[in-house]
């Protein structure tokens, strides 16, 4: 799912506790000792359980989800008219920080989370990491049976550099491609560019032949979208694997990362692009008023785009991928997130059940699809001839899956820390400098190293070399 805010630094502060001490082991789960997340089987203690859905069949085992996906209801209600053993007692806790405000607030309360969350990939490491895990291990109850499923990034995202355990079921993905307004291009005869050489070109010759907008925007603020470019220049600025939880990596310092950051803040300075940040109610005008002429972004804002007030229907609207530095640049991903089972699970198998099941039919992946916008992790769906040849009216009837799906195929997956809120707010401070203010890139990255490494060291984490 998207990223429409920053999660906030009460999280950030709860997420330090949590991350204190990490020096636990791993591997199945079988009590909160020594690193592993607690196991129960009480069947009956979620049967006063409240929940927004209604339960069909009210005498079969409840488990409880927390989760903020559209038309959830709609996907719950068929889940649970198919399964006679188990309902699944939804409710909406909050999309994003809200709902992780509250999860944390169950964790230190030890009691009052629910069976199930969703958890977006960049924030599942750190409720893993630390003395002890407040996620389940699933491979212990046959996730590895579905792993074939899903696509190897997504996989990747919920088995967090552990070849042995997982954490949670992927659901949804972003992946990073470029929306555009060919009237705007045609308009100026300016070529859609393939490239960031021909994305900076494209750019100056579009305000040169008299466009009053321009070509895009860098946003400092961008969390994630910073770690996908960063990524397509083969830097890999996080390093973490539950299979050493009490080692984590930061490196802003690599080639990679300097030339990313310096290419956008020449951009900004000449002007070339602007440096609004993400999510605000001006970014989504500045985007759907066409004073950009493209959007390099995650495919949820595909999808969205035509939802957002004063989006402009008759404009030439397209999607194709992402400009790319050459041939070598990996396809890379944006946003997502996951269906995990916590410790505190009143009966830990059948809210892996759930975790496992709950999305795998095809009538709960097309309303997923159709219904929320949600972007699938099935190579089944993303296979299917159906799902490729779907046509958007809003995009002039352009198949635009067959442009999304061999991204999403492609992407590998890229790893998080397990404090990954503040490295987001210091990450955030550290580009807003260089873009806006002309900071020097290599004293600038090289403090942005500094300051997480420094934070890591005081929360326990031995820093990788």
């Amino acid at each position: 799912m998207k990223k429409s805010v920053k999660i906030v630094a009460a999280l950030v502060a709860a997420a330090t506790t949590l991350s204190l001490a990490a020096c636990g082991g791993q591997g199945g789960a079988q009590n909160s000792k020594g690193g592993n997340a607690a196991v129960h089987s009480d069947t009956k203690a979620n049967a006063n359980a409240k929940c927004q859905n209604t339960i069909k069949k009210p005498n079969a085992e409840k488990v409880t989800v927390w989760a903020w996906y559209p038309s959830m209801e709609k996907m719950v209600d068929i889940f649970n008219s198919k399964h006679d053993d188990v309902q699944v007692c939804w409710t909406r806790a909050g999309s994003g920080q809200t709902q992780y405000q509250k999860i944390t607030t169950a964790i230190k309360a030890k009691s009052g989370l629910a069976d199930v969350v969703q958890i977006e990939y960049d924030v599942l490491s750190q409720y893993v990491s630390g003395v002890e895990k407040h996620l389940v291990d699933l491979s212990q109850y046959g996730a590895d049976n579905v792993k074939k499923d899903y696509t190897i990034g997504a996989w990747n995202s919920v088995s967090l550099g552990s070849k042995k355990s997982v954490y949670a079921i992927p659901v949804d993905l972003g992946p990073y491609v470029m929306i555009y307004r060919k009237d705007i291009f045609d308009k100026y005869g300016v070529k859609v560019p393939t490239t960031w050489d021909e994305y900076e070109q494209a750019g100056k010759q579009l305000r040169e032949r008299g466009f009053s907008g321009h070509i895009g925007n860098y946003e400092p603020s961008g969390n994630g979208s910073n770690i996908a470019l960063l990524a397509q220049k083969g830097a890999k600025v996080y390093d973490y694997s539950a299979s050493n939880p009490d080692k984590v990596g930061v490196n802003f310092e690599s080639k990679g990362a300097k030339q990313v950051m310096s290419y956008w803040q020449k951009l900004a300075k000449e002007d070339v692009v602007t440096t609004q940040d993400a999510y605000t109610a001006e970014w989504y005008k500045s985007i759907v008023d066409g004073t950009y002429a493209s959007a390099v972004c995650a495919s949820w804002l595909v999808g969205s785009l035509r939802g957002i007030s004063g989006a402009d229907t008759s404009a030439n609207w397209k999607v194709t991928r992402a400009p790319v530095w050459d041939s070598s640049t990996p396809q890379v991903n944006f946003g997502g997130s996951s269906l995990a089972v916590t410790d505190q699970a009143k009966d830990t198998k059948m809210a892996a059940k759930v975790a496992m099941e709950l999305f795998s039919s095809d009538p709960v992946q097309q309303i997923s699809v159709t219904d929320a916008a949600l972007f699938p992790t099935w190579t089944k769906k993303l296979e299917s001839q159906g799902f490729m040849d779907m046509t958007d009216s809003f995009y002039g009837d352009q198949k635009i899956n067959q442009v999304i799906v061999p991204v999403a195929k492609a992407y590998k997956g890229y790893e998080f820390l397990p404090f990954q809120p503040y490295a987001y707010d210091e990450q955030t401070k550290v580009i807003t400098k260089i873009v806006r203010n002309g900071a020097d890139v290599n004293s600038s990255l090289a403090s942005l190293d500094k300051t997480l490494r420094d934070y890591a060291s005081q929360q326990g984490f031995t820093v990788k070399k």
